[in-house]
C-alpha cells in the first residue's frame, strides 16, 4: 500500500512541537501495519490514530470514524491536490489546534480536514487511521525508528548524540518543500544509475521509480498492477525487480520496484531531479534515525536486513469491510454426584451440559482488487467477494496484516478460500506463485 499527498501554498508560521520533560527524550511504542508506522495523536483533547509519514508536508485529518466530537478551530475552505487520476478535492484548513503525543505538545498546529475520505486507509489497513502527520513533527526533533521493537525515540536536537559504530552509516538529506530526499545509486538493467529519491515512510513498497528517456527503464520482466492510492484516487502502473540499490555502504540486491504510469505524476510539483521514492519495505530493514535539523539520515542494519523482497503472490488485495455478527455456542459442562442408592457411601459422579449463545462483532474482509492472470484470478475469485475462511480457519480470526503476509508468504503454498458471493458460499483453491 502506498499513499501520496501534496499541499501547496500554506507555509504560515506556527508553533513548534516540544518535549515537556527534563530529559528532552521521549519514547513511544507504535503499531506496525503493512510496514507502516501508526501512532496515537491527541487533537484538542480527542485521541486519534495517525500514520507517521515523511512523504507529507502537512498534518491531514481524513477520517473520524465514530469519533465525531472533534472540535477544529479557525477553519477556512481550501483545495488539496495529490497523486491519482481525480480532481483536487475540498478540505478545511484549521489553525490554532492543540496537539499532544505523550510528553510532546504543540499549542498551535495547522490541520487540514478532508471532507470525503479518498484514501480509505482504515479499510485498506484493517485498523483505525484518522490522519497523516509528517514534516510538522519531524522538523522539530531527531526521530529514531526501531522497527524490531516497534518504538520510536524522539530527541530534542540538543539532547542527541549520534551513535558511532562499525555498522553505522549516514546519508545527507536534501529538504525540498519540507520533504526529505537522498542520493543513492541504483543498478537497473545491468547499469549503475545515480538516483535522487524521496524518503517516504508512508509508502508500503520498497521502491517507486519514474521512467525517463535516458537511464531509468522498466525491465522486460514486469506486470501491470494496482500500486496504491492518493488524494486524487487510485494509482496504477507496473511492478518489476531491479538488480539492486546501493544505500550508503550497504547494498540491497534484487529489490522490488514499482513504476507508476506517468499520467499519475505529471503536473505534480515535486523536486525536479527526483527519480522516485524509497519506501517502508527498505526502511523497516534498518535501525533508522531521521535528523531534519542536521539534514542527516543515519542507519544500520537490523535483524530483517537480509530478508528477500517479495510481492503479493496471490493477485488479491483485501480490505476491511465493516463488521459481521458471529454466533458462538459455548458448552458448559457441570459435574454433580448422584444419590447413593446402594448404601456404598459413594455416589456416582454424573456430568451434564448447559449451553450459552454468545454474539460478537468481528471484522469482515472483502476482495477489492484482482490482478489479471494472477493465481487468484485464474481460480475464479472476483472483486466484492467476502472472505469467510482461509485454509479452514474463519477469516475474522486473522488481522488484515496477517492476511497480507499470508498471501505473500511462500511460492507454491496452497490457499483454500471460502468466499460469499451474492449470498452463495463458494470454495476456491489456488497456489501462491512468485510473479517476478
Amino acid at each position: 500500500m502506498a499513499c501520496f499527498l501534496c499541499v501547496y501554498g500554506f507555509a504560515e508560521a506556527q508553533s513548534n512541537f516540544r518535549i515537556n520533560n527534563d530529559k528532552g527524550i521521549f519514547t513511544m511504542p507504535f503499531e506496525l501495519v503493512n510496514n507502516l508506522v501508526i501512532i496515537p495523536l491527541e487533537i484538542n483533547g480527542l485521541e486519534l490514530s495517525f500514520l507517521l509519514d515523511t512523504g507529507v508536508d502537512a498534518t491531514i485529518l481524513f477520517s473520524l470514524g465514530t469519533r465525531e466530537d472533534l472540535e477544529l478551530k479557525n477553519t477556512e475552505e481550501i483545495l488539496l491536490r495529490g497523486w491519482g487520476d481525480g480532481e483536487p478535492i475540498r478540505a478545511l484548513k484549521s489553525s490554532g489546534n492543540e496537539v499532544k503525543m505523550g510528553d510532546i505538545f504543540n499549542p498551535d498546529l495547522n490541520v487540514y480536514l478532508v471532507f470525503d475520505n479518498p484514501l480509505g486507509l482504515s479499510n485498506r489497513m484493517g485498523v483505525p487511521v484518522n490522519g497523516i502527520i509528517g514534516y510538522d513533527l519531524f522538523k522539530d526533533f531527531i526521530i529514531e525508528f526501531n522497527y524490531v521493537s516497534k518504538r520510536i525515540l524522539i530527541y530534542n536536537p540538543q539532547n542527541y548524540n549520534a551513535r558511532r559504530c562499525k555498522k553505522c552509516d549516514e546519508l545527507d538529506i536534501i529538504l525540498y518543500r519540507n520533504k526529505p530526499y537522498v542520493n543513492i545509486t541504483g543498478e537497473i538493467n545491468k547499469k549503475s544509475i545515480p538516483l535522487n529519491m524521496l524518503v517516504d515512510s508512508g509508502s508500503g513498497d520498497a521502491l517507486w521509480l519514474f521512467e525517463n528517456d535516458s537511464d531509468i527503464k522498466l525491465p522486460a520482466d514486469q506486470f501491470k498492477d494496482f500500486l496504491g492510492f492518493g488524494i486524487g484516487g487510485s494509482i496504477y502502473g507496473s511492478r518489476s525487480r531491479i538488480d539492486g540499490i546501493n544505500f550508503g555502504k550497504y547494498t540491497f540486491p534484487s529489490i522490488t520496484a514499482s513504476f507508476p504510469d506517468s499520467a499519475y505524476y505529471k503536473g505534480i510539483n515535486t523536486y525536479e531531479s527526483r527519480n522516485g521514492s524509497i519506501g517502508a519495505q527498505v526502511l523497516k530493514r534498518l535501525h533508522l534515525t531521521i535528523d531534519y535539523p542536521a539534514k542527516k539520515l543515519r542507519f544500520r542494519p537490523n535483524k530483517d536486513f537480509n530478508k528477500p523482497f517479495e510481492y503479493d503472490m496471490s493477485g488479491v488485495i483485501v480490505a476491511h469491510d465493516g463488521f459481521t455478527v458471529i454466533e458462538d455456542i459455548l458448552r458448559n459442562p457441570i459435574a454433580f454426584r448422584e444419590e447413593d442408592r446402594n448404601n456404598t457411601g459413594v455416589g456416582s459422579l454424573v456430568y451434564s451440559n448447559t449451553y450459552d449463545v454468545k454474539f460478537s462483532l468481528e471484522p469482515q474482509y472483502k476482495i477489492v482488487e484482482i490482478r489479471p492472470n494472477s493465481p487468484a484470478a485464474q481460480a475464479g475469485l472476483l472483486e466484492e467477494d467476502i472472505l469467510l475462511k482461509i485454509n479452514g480457519r474463519p477469516a475474522y480470526k486473522f488481522s488484515l496484516s496477517q492476511i497480507t503476509r499470508l498471501l505473500s508468504s511462500t511460492d507454491g503454498k496452497k490457499m483454500k478460500l471460502v468466499v460469499e458471493r451474492k449470498g452463495i458460499e463458494k470454495t476456491v483453491v489456488f497456489f501462491l506463485k512468485r510473479s517476478i
